[in-house]
């Protein structure tokens, strides 16, 4: 059976992240396209946009069934 593809446009709002550069845990506020970036508040309350490989994804994609 053939795996499920998950785009990085498809990580719901809310879902929890670690900042790559920091160390900083934060939160998915908005995705934003062409390139995608994340828009992330992190765990002082700031706001900033990364790219998805600048941060690890918390729980996410979704585990196979």
């Amino acid at each position: 059976m053939a795996k499920k593809y998950y785009s990085m446009n498809e990580v719901p709002l809310g879902t929890k992240m670690n900042i790559k550069s920091s160390g900083l845990k934060g939160e998915l506020v908005e995705i934003q396209n062409f390139p995608t970036t994340f828009k992330v508040k992190d765990e002082n309350g700031e706001v900033n946009n990364f790219y998805t490989y600048e941060v690890d994804i918390i729980d996410w994609p979704p585990e196979e069934e």
